[in-house]
């Protein structure tokens, strides 16, 4: 954990300890924290923020400085943070010889820098952080000259219910018939409680309250003021109870003003009063940069105004600021092409419903009856306008495996649906407009509304503006996000122009002097000169967003194509799908012939060399390498559960494989990627059993050597009657072995086996491996190690469950095809010593074990769980003789398969 050190200048009271307390709570999981308290000017009173930081710091982590304050450089020295963070810049409270030394070039920790001033003459700034984390956005206006990184970092809202108000009162022992009205602050000149004072005299039909201390240096300002209180003002002094204030009271009137010399910054109490949902009065200053404007609950007061200030104050008081959602409706553009998609847009519609609004539902495509009976309005336009996109044309995907380069002009991955989208929202605003409602709010169908809140807010901002909009920054430029905005609909048709066709669209990049036809990108340029405008700031929108709504991420980018790779005489087919949540199928197919293969036709010729089934729920990257040697087709084919959707065809001969580059480029990173691989040693008695004890040598040399993750699993030895009520065949058990019975070593030997099956750790792996206790590796294991990458690839192209090595296949039942070394899909599977199981499979068989009765294993395999089972040509692993725990036995070369027995 890295570790962070803060120097405060002072923790008395005041915005800079309460930000910096925040700051602490937050960080306090994710850095180690120290805090440096440069003096103690409390004087034993102005305590609550300070002890605050006491509860939120560990004790010896709190250090305050008396007076040798190079007692700082020691402990830095000592504790060797990673960070240094002063909380106001050095130049305000640092003697110069320690700055020096603090700042030093040679230092080795990163010094950030924050201000919670507004006045300061930037010119004579002599001590350079690595960065600021600046409280408002005037502090970075004024800081901008400097090339240092800077960050706006703002005391966050928290938005609270207001509980009940006569209750509040109470609890403060105030009358809940009289009106109450609040200030909170220390007493200085800046915060102007002396005009506060005044509006208690003026107003005396109503209670006024003063929260905050009133510090022995501030004397000369607060000492007049009280000496003539009026007695419809009550001071509180510093509260830590500041919350049943906010909570109860009617009106927060925020006097300060500040000076040239003495500036307001970003005051935290009027954040603390929007999280309590107080009406505010306040005075706009420039430093607030407008800041307030898009605040409901904030109205401003007059500029040496007294006695228009009054008759605002009166008219404040009362005000509800709850927002009525009958006016407004929510558009939401969706393709509702595929189950995951219909079900994604069903959970969006009913979000927005369950929080109050109506949705118009906009479509290219027909919508379901399932969509549309849960839809408000529902608007279907099938002219599906696409385009290609100007600035997007290379895709990039980077893993320690593999690189990918594609051209998204080859194979026309270009195409793009800006223009659909663009429509979609256009229709929508039509509708809301004939419907007559005054604000509409235009989100994507893979957005969840969970947070009201955060919509009302906004649709306050829209009572001052006509568009509300987040500010974007991708790399084609100036951008504003289209996922979610909210307009006026009849001001933004009068905005928008419409469109048919993609010429048309692509038209509107010379029109309004955009980089890109991205839609992102036109509607910064098409809203930028539009006055009556909000516009977040990113940072801002970015956290909001994660507020307001739940990301299902269906972005609708896929790319198919057909790549060249480094592997010499290779080709790569390739997808990419991004949707977090998918639901379709894809068979990929691979067809080989001597003769040219034609687009949608049969070749007699063609040979089925590939053939997966590819389920798609999330985001997805698929490759594969394939060894140009004839001609070959390569498809696709796409399924929404049994529904058929398109097929993707790629016709691969000679003249097609050499100009390959044309659709970009696939890298192995290395020659080929080393499988991960866990092999699970099945003992018993891994210590005295003679046998076992030979075996574990042998497979631990043999994992020591490939790299192979070895695991030693001791099981126990089953002596009891095994369960009747959950086997497969209740009738065969009993307490001895017997022809096809089942004993207590065939219940012992299951369990061995699908306990390790079951592994929870098993996921982590390409492959597993399962070993029995008295198998040694009788091959030479660099073989071994090649042939199970081998069967690990040929599992999976030919859908085998299990891959076996260490039994024979003569005398079995060859049910499929052989492949290569491997037959494939036999049975019995005798004996299971040693065999493979690929990651996909292993889910599979994980529910056959937990839905299914128990049998001798290997039957269990086959007749049970009916796995498909391949198996080596070759014999790679033999048992060593010895006693069987299962047959109860000398098992050795027995006249039915001697050669899966060891000799020794």
């Amino acid at each position: 954990m890295k570790k962070l050190l803060y120097v405060a200048p002072h923790l008395s009271t005041g915005g800079l300890p309460q930000y910096l307390t925040k700051k602490v709570e937050l960080l306090k999981q994710d850095f180690e924290i120290h805090l440096v308290e440069w003096v103690d000017c409390t004087g034993g009173v102005l305590v609550v923020t300070r002890n605050k930081l006491v509860d939120l710091v560990d004790s010896d982590k709190f250090y305050t400085l008396q007076e040798n304050k190079h007692e700082l450089l020691d402990i830095i020295n000592s504790v060797k943070p990673d960070i240094v963070h002063l909380e106001e810049i050095p130049e305000y409270f640092m003697d110069n010889e320690i700055s020096k030394k603090l700042y030093t070039p040679n230092r080795d920790y990163f010094i950030v820098e924050t201000s919670h001033d507004s006045s300061f003459d930037v010119a004579q700034k002599r001590y350079f952080p690595d960065k600021f984390m600046f409280v408002s956005q005037w502090q970075i206006n004024q800081y901008k000259d400097l090339d240092i990184p800077k960050v706006l970092v703002e005391y966050p809202i928290e938005y609270i219910s207001r509980p009940n108000r006569e209750e509040g009162l109470k609890s403060l022992g105030l009358d809940p018939t009289k009106k109450h009205i609040l200030h909170i602050g220390l007493f200085t000149p800046r915060k102007n409680q002396k005009e506060f004072f005044e509006y208690a005299k003026a107003l005396p039909e109503y209670e006024f309250h003063c929260v905050g201390n009133q510090a022995e240096n501030f004397k000369f300002y607060w000492e007049p003021l009280m000496e003539n209180k009026p007695n419809n003002l009550t001071w509180w002094n510093e509260r830590s109870d500041v919350d049943k204030f906010y909570q109860s009271m009617d009106l927060f009137l925020f006097t300060s003003r500040g000076t040239n010399n003495d500036k307001e910054t970003m005051p935290l109490v009027i954040r603390e009063a929007l999280s309590f949902q107080i009406p505010q009065l306040l005075y706009n200053l420039p430093v607030y940069l407008n800041y307030f404007d898009k605040f409901e609950s904030i109205n401003y007061l007059e500029p040496n105004n007294f006695k228009k200030n009054c008759q605002i104050i009166k008219s404040n008081l009362g005000t509800n600021f709850n927002v009525s959602t009958h006016n407004e409706i929510f558009v939401v553009s969706t393709y509702p092409s595929t189950d995951s998609i219909i079900n994604t847009t069903l959970d969006c519609i009913k979000s927005i419903q369950n929080n109050g609004y109506k949705v118009i539902l906009t479509s290219h495509i027909p919508i379901p009856e399932i969509l549309q009976n849960q839809s408000d309005y529902c608007v279907v336009d099938t002219n599906n306008v696409l385009t290609k996109h100007t600035f997007y044309n290379q895709f990039y995907l980077n893993s320690d495996l593999y690189d990918v380069n594609l051209n998204l002009q080859g194979e026309e991955n270009d195409i793009y649906h800006g223009p659909a989208v663009y429509t979609n929202y256009y229709n929508g605003a039509s509708l809301a407009s004939q419907l007559n409602f005054s604000k509409v709010h235009f989100l994507n169908y893979d957005y969840i509304l969970k947070d009201k809140k955060g919509i009302e807010d906004i649709s306050k901002i829209l009572n001052k503006n006509n568009f509300y909009f987040s500010l974007h920054h991708p790399m084609e430029g100036d951008a504003l996000y289209t996922y979610f905005f909210s307009a006026n609909p009849k001001e933004l048709l009068r905005v928008l122009p419409k469109i048919s066709t993609g010429k048309e669209y692509d038209n509107l990049m010379e029109i309004y002097g955009s980089e890109s036809n991205g839609l992102e990108n036109l509607f910064y340029h098409i809203f930028k000169n539009e006055g009556s405008i909000y516009k977040e700031q990113e940072s801002v929108f970015e956290s909001k967003s994660k507020n307001i709504f739940s990301h299902k991420d269906f972005s609708r980018i896929e790319y198919f194509s057909i790549l060249p790779t480094n592997v010499p005489n290779h080709f790569a087919p390739y997808f990419y799908i991004s949707n977090n949540k998918d639901s379709r199928i894809i068979n990929y197919k691979v067809y080989e012939s001597p003769l040219v293969f034609q687009t949608n036709s049969y070749n007699d010729n063609q040979k089925l060399i590939i053939d997966r089934t590819l389920n798609i729920d999330q985001k997805y990257s698929f490759w594969d390498l394939i060894k140009f040697r004839n001609n070959y087709k390569v498809c696709f084919e796409i399924f929404d559960g049994d529904k058929f959707i398109e097929t993707k065809e790629f016709i691969i001969d000679q003249k097609y494989f050499n100009n390959l580059s044309d659709n970009g480029y696939f890298k192995w990173n290395g020659e080929f990627p080393k499988s991960k691989i866990k092999l699970m040693h099945l003992v018993t008695e891994p210590d005295t059993n003679e046998k076992e004890i030979q075996s574990v040598e042998n497979i631990k040399e043999f994992c020591q050597l490939t790299g192979i993750k070895y695991e030693q699993r001791i099981n126990k030895i089953w002596t009891e009657t095994p369960p009747k009520d959950t086997c497969n065949r209740p009738n065969d058990v009993q307490d001895k072995p017997g022809h096809y019975k089942l004993a207590p070593g065939h219940y012992g030997c299951y369990k061995a086996h699908t306990d390790a099956i079951l592994s929870e750790d098993n996921k982590d792996y390409d492959f597993i491996l399962i070993f029995e206790g008295d198998v040694i590796v009788d091959s030479p294991f660099s073989e071994l190690k090649q042939s199970l990458d081998h069967f690990s690839k040929l599992a999976r192209e030919n859908d085998q469950d299990i891959i076996g090595f260490g039994n024979p296949f003569k005398n079995r039942n060859l049910n499929g095809p052989k492949i290569k070394d491997v037959y494939t899909n036999i049975t019995p599977f005798i004996p299971a010593q040693s065999y493979l199981i690929n990651n996909n499979k292993l889910s599979y068989i994980q529910d056959k074990i937990k839905s299914t009765k128990w049998d001798a294993f290997d039957m269990w395999v086959c007749n049970v769980a009916q796995l498909k089972v391949g198996t080596a040509e070759k014999i790679y692993t033999k048992h060593l003789p010895g006693f069987s725990i299962i047959e109860q036995e000398f098992k050795g070369m027995d006249e039915n398969s001697p050669e899966i027995y060891a000799t020794i």
